[in-house]
């Protein structure tokens, strides 16, 4: 069988999409995306094939998934539950046992995507807090629940759609605990090899996030004394600003004039601006003082209200705002946030905050909209994004009420009850009733990037099907091995459906492989069911590359990964399980 025109474009749109993946040219949203749109251009796809996944119920899912995840943040429930799952123990291979083991459990029984969604914030918060890197973390969280979601038949879609084909093709569905003795044995050695290897394989990219430190954050910001404020006709040292911790007033800005150096006697006027030196706690103590009021980048006074929060953000290598002032790239319009303090290093800026031209790793303190953290803290524009706590107390008197909303979402999907979707969709609603997150909080939670990444997957797979070349993988490896052995062939189709899984969502892998196996093992008057065992694994065994599954895709940006990361511990783990599914697959179901 030959390529036709369509299946070459498609090779080529496919390699290309991959080389800017690794590459990183922009940021893994825009790269899917392009190639979509390229697809559906050239007509391989249809409008119905490009836009379909943004109706997708997975699709919606995450997106609402968003929303419980920031009700429990802002309630201070997810902390909770986090500080309970991992404690205060530091060792980082006790930390881990204790994460994976129970995230592999609990994924048996429910979809992995809402313990990834709620659990990575609170993982990379932990982790930032006592001085741990994220990205010794967040992949092992996603493999875990990779693995656990292989254990049982609602485990996965991927087992649900399997066992719906083998029922279609007359054969007996999967029983519940059918795949549990490949699933344990594949979960188990790979919890294993995470815990002693795989944890050394994990990169460690802290430099950054280090300098997000209080000690070493010493900040430049600016405020201006407004009308009301108790400080107006006192001295410096009356009225405390020579007192507080941290704190260096720099010079004084009186109608035009330049007061510096500042000394203790200087008294304070109406609409002096006041430039400080000090660490970002000393930063929210200044902002509780009545009438002294931030100056953002564009020279003007910050009017903080009930619902804006302080962040601190440090600028990437990748990020638009290299080289620019904060003027030229228009932050206050591009963030929806006010910048009002800039932090660089062990170097104190004297420049006005909207003359500074921006390097990588400086850190900015912004004032913004609670959402702005779900909203741009998996973006490749910074490192990190994390909220000054002390700033904005968690609402703790709710927490129970969030943790009782998020339990009950969770016994709704795991019992089913109702659908997913709509088990997830009404913790969501509950989550903005009940006052846990804010309607505006709910809609800036959302990120977008994700989810252009997920439902972008689902075209390119279509693709990869309609243009023949997913035939080609599938028949040219599979459909003419009649004379090999049977464990031949029956690892042929694994590691054929590892190899489409990684191109395209688990499901349309099953999907596409599980006949062609079928067929195989009837042409070899075998039983169909080591084949079909061998899919449900495969298809869920997405380590290679962060797109292959949603909850790599979900801990891609937080964790600050590349692609690369991925392969390098990816490769050992799917080479790990298939070895030990080639071996439980046989003992068990025998040929």
């Amino acid at each position: 069988m030959l390529l036709s025109l369509d299946g070459w474009f498609t090779v080529i749109v496919l390699a290309a999409m991959f080389i800017a993946l690794v590459k990183e040219f922009l940021g893994a949203d825009v790269v899917m995306f392009c190639a979509v749109c390229s697809l559906w251009a050239k007509g391989i796809i249809t409008s119905e094939d490009a836009i379909g996944g943004f109706s997708n119920p997975q699709v919606l899912t995450v997106g609402l998934l968003f929303v419980v995840s920031t009700g429990m943040q802002e309630t201070g429930g997810l902390s909770h539950l986090t500080r309970f799952v991992l404690g205060r123990d530091l060792a980082r291979k006790r930390v881990m046992a204790r994460l994976l083991v129970p995230t592999a459990a609990i994924s048996a029984f429910m979809n992995n995507t809402p313990i990834v969604a709620m659990l990575t914030p609170a993982v990379r918060d932990w982790a930032l807090r006592h001085d741990q890197a994220p990205s010794k973390f967040l992949i092992p969280l996603s493999y875990a629940a990779i693995i656990g979601g292989t254990c049982t038949l609602i485990g996965t879609s991927t087992n649900l759609v399997v066992s719906g084909l083998l029922q279609e093709m007359g054969y007996r569905p999967l029983g519940m605990f059918e795949l549990s003795p490949a699933g344990l044995s594949v979960a188990g050695v790979s919890l294993l090899f995470m815990l002693t290897i795989g944890r050394r394989l994990l990169p460690d990219r802290r430099s950054p996030e280090q300098r997000v430190g209080d000690a070493e954050r010493e900040y430049a910001v600016t405020l201006e004394v407004r009308s009301g404020c108790p400080l107006i006709g006192k001295s410096v040292e009356d009225a405390g600003l020579r007192s507080l911790r941290g704190l260096f007033l720099v010079e004084i800005e009186r109608e035009g004039q330049i007061i510096a150096p500042v000394r203790p006697t200087d008294a304070l006027e109406l609409g002096d601006r006041l430039t400080f030196f000090g660490v970002s706690s000393t930063v929210v103590d200044l902002q509780r003082i009545q009438g002294l009021v931030p100056v953002t980048e564009e020279g003007s006074a910050v009017r903080s209200g009930s619902n804006r929060r302080l962040f601190e953000v440090v600028v990437s290598a990748n990020s638009p705002l290299i080289g620019r002032t904060l003027k030229e790239s228009n932050f206050r319009r591009r963030y929806d946030a006010a910048v009002i303090a800039l932090h660089r290093g062990g170097t104190r800026l004297r420049s006005k905050l909207g003359d500074v031209k921006l390097k990588v790793g400086d850190t900015l303190m912004v004032e913004a909209s609670p959402g702005f953290r779900a909203t741009w803290g998996n973006q490749p524009d910074f490192y990190l994004v994390a909220q000054v706590e002390e700033y904005t107390k968690p609402r703790h008197h709710l927490a129970p009420v969030a943790l009782f909303i998020m339990v009950a979402m969770v016994v709704l999907m795991s019992t089913g009850v109702v659908p997913i979707l709509m088990a997830v969709a009404i913790a969501a609603v509950a989550m903005v009733l009940t006052g846990c997150v804010q309607a505006d909080g709910a809609r800036r939670s959302v990120d977008l990037s994700i989810l252009v990444m997920i439902a972008s997957s689902f075209g390119i797979s279509k693709a990869v099907v309609n243009s023949g070349v997913a035939d080609l993988i599938a028949t040219g490896f599979i459909g003419n091995l009649a004379e090999i052995a049977p464990w031949a062939v029956l690892a042929i189709v694994y590691l054929v459906t590892v190899a489409v899984t990684e191109m395209m969502s688990n499901n349309a892998a099953a999907a596409l492989i599980l006949p062609i196996a079928v067929r195989t093992a009837e042409f070899l008057d075998r039983d169909p069911r080591p084949y079909a065992i061998a899919v449900c694994l495969a298809a869920s065994m997405s380590f290679i590359t962060p797109f292959g599954y949603q909850t790599n895709l979900m801990v891609y940006g937080p964790g600050g990964y590349r692609f690369s990361d991925f392969v390098k511990i990816g490769v050992p783990m799917a080479t790990l399980t298939f070895i030990v599914a080639m071996v439980v697959i046989p003992l068990v179901w025998g040929w």
